[in-house]
């Protein structure tokens, strides 16, 4: 038991250690263009994890910038991974994600976000995003519309962790730095900062909702046929 709570406890140092050094790296002149790749890695590799860029983005560049540069490395990563569905279909995708995603995630957009363009938003703005992306684009679903949705689900889902960020970044602002936030060493924001980052919270929560619910109905009680292509 104790043994176990050590590790928990290492495990959290080691990630917030790791957290202040990527913090501290991007902050140079070549922090968007990493931002940037990293972000774009995250999605067109879906497995990976990616959310962090976000906060990073609006911590390092504020709300304004840090939402552009996600929104382009958003908007770059997805459509990339729609075309090359789009153009190589199953054999390629099939080396990206198990069989069993692939399968769920083409029949979910043939039978459901193919023609629902405010489904398709919806899970665009969820933690599917990515592998969404690749499945939709083994349909007959025009660039347009995809494009269309991409850029509403974009600004709604990372508005609020880029948002988040920013607040971190007005926190520091007031003599405190990133590592004294992570030790809980956390200040009063100022009242207009501390307006958004509430929203923010109210929308990463929401969206967590949404996604649940989203996830419930739709993928887990979707019946995958068998595919061997």
């Amino acid at each position: 038991m104790i043994r176990q709570q050590l590790k928990v406890i290492f495990a959290n140092i080691l990630l917030r250690d790791l957290f202040i050094f990527v913090v501290e790296a991007l902050s140079g002149n070549w922090g968007v263009l990493l931002i940037l790749l990293l972000r774009l890695i995250s999605i067109v590799v879906p497995i990976l994890p990616g959310t962090y860029c976000l906060l990073i983005s609006g911590y390092l560049f504020g709300l304004g910038n840090g939402l552009l540069i996600s929104f382009i490395a958003d908007l770059l990563a997805c459509s990339i991974s729609f075309s090359l569905s789009k153009r190589f279909g199953r054999k390629l995708l099939k080396r990206i994600m198990s069989k069993k995603y692939l399968n769920k995630f083409e029949n979910l957009s043939k039978n459901y976000l193919e023609k629902n363009f405010f489904l398709l938003t919806g899970f665009l703005m969820t933690g599917w995003f990515d592998f969404v992306s690749y499945g939709v684009g083994l349909t007959k679903l025009r660039w347009r519309k995809f494009i269309l949705a991409l850029n509403l689900s974009v600004i709604l889902s990372d508005l609020p962790f880029v948002a988040t960020g920013n607040s971190f970044r007005k926190l520091q602002n007031q003599n405190f730095n990133i590592k004294k936030i992570l030790d809980g060493n956390v200040p009063s924001l100022q009242k207009e900062y501390l307006i958004i980052f509430i929203v923010s919270v109210i929308l990463i929560f929401s969206i967590g909702i949404m996604g649940a619910i989203i996830d419930r109905k739709y993928i887990k009680s979707l019946r995958v046929p068998k595919n061997d292509n």
